[in-house]
């Protein structure tokens, strides 16, 4: 009995390095996977159960998917993504993780990914992954668990976890994939070939914002208070600051740099001259410029808190007739949208 006792008491010893040795073979990897806290949706997820927060990450990873020429026409170069970055931070810009590990893909600087900036910044992050991705022979016709694993290298117990994100991705990419905007690179522009680089928008009306995003709507339209000068003349959506805002309608961008209550700049996109125009306010990035046409569900910026605003959200109007701010044709946004979201402008 004390040999038998004693055998188990060396075995006992003899493990717990080796699983030392396991854990810290992890630490070569580029990025670790999975050793975050448990995801708040799990597997049989839908687009429905994404927050605000991550709805925006989503869309922002879609639209630098189409935006890197490689991957401009791939649509499952977004589910790997996505998916890889809803296993590695639940698709939130972390600034923090394993050792140095930040981001929704939790690159670590430290390994070569960039610098702690860049790796939090989601267009740059995203293009470092797929770089990586298309590098890998085979990737399109691979599992995707294989292929994100190829690029992540996470440690042996975690390799097999993307996988439950599949679903999650493809269900995001067929409502984003149309209505993100590509890019045009300087060699389409130069070449004139930036019609090929347009976006896949819809001509029908949608929300200025992502499907996560909608329920945000405040419905605050002809409200009063101290915050306006006479009343409220659109709608706010309250989501975070980055979130991307993106044409209701198809139709000519108009940027306003007046009165300073919307920001240092006003985004108006209006279908025809005296006809139908949706404004976009206190946004902290502008994408388009003046006299651009644009198609419904293409990106125009990110939201912000600028100008007379008390925090993040998207100040959103509608003018049937292009008329002025406080002018007979501005109508309730909230239920134009209802009444027209799907449907021609």
């Amino acid at each position: 009995m004390k040999n038998a006792a004693l055998g188990l008491l060396v075995a006992y010893v003899l493990l717990v390095p080796i699983s030392m040795l396991v854990l810290a073979g992890s630490a070569t990897s580029s990025t670790v996977a999975c050793e975050l806290e448990s995801p708040a949706v799990d597997r049989g997820a839908t687009v429905a159960d994404l927050d605000a927060e991550q709805m925006a990450n989503a869309t922002r990873i879609v639209a630098a998917v189409r935006s890197f020429p490689p991957t401009a026409n791939e649509p499952y170069a977004a589910v790997v993504a996505l998916a890889t970055a809803m296993q590695e931070s639940t698709l939130r810009n972390l600034d923090y993780g394993d050792r140095d590990s930040l981001g929704l893909f939790q690159q670590r600087p430290s390994q070569g990914w960039g610098t702690p900036a860049q790796v939090r910044d989601v267009e740059y992050a995203t293009h470092s992954f797929l770089k990586h991705l298309v590098r890998v022979v085979g990737w399109k016709s691979m599992p995707l668990t294989q292929a994100a694993a190829t690029v992540q290298r996470p440690a042996e117990e975690y390799e097999g976890l993307y996988a439950r994100w599949q679903s999650l991705g493809e269900e995001v990419v067929a409502v984003l994939w149309t209505r993100t905007s590509i890019t045009p690179t300087t060699q389409q522009c130069e070449s004139g070939d930036a019609t090929t680089a347009a976006t896949g928008a819809t001509s029908g009306v949608v929300y200025p914002v992502p499907p996560g995003a909608v329920a945000s709507d405040n419905h605050n339209w002809g409200g009063q208070g101290g915050m306006w000068s006479s009343w409220h003349t659109g709608t706010d959506f309250s989501v975070p600051c980055g979130t991307p805002v993106v044409a209701s309608t198809a139709g000519e961008v108009v940027l306003d740099h007046g009165p300073s209550w919307y920001g240092p700049v006003l985004v108006k996109v209006v279908t025809a001259p005296d006809s139908l125009a949706t404004w976009y306010a206190h946004m902290q990035s502008v994408t388009v410029r003046s006299g651009q046409q644009v198609g419904a569900g293409q990106q125009l910026g990110e939201v912000g808190a600028l100008g007379n605003a008390s925090g993040c959200h998207l100040h959103f109007e509608v003018h049937l007739r292009n008329g002025d701010i406080y002018g007979p044709d501005n109508i309730d946004p909230s239920s134009w949208l209802a009444a027209h979201v799907g449907k021609a402008a």
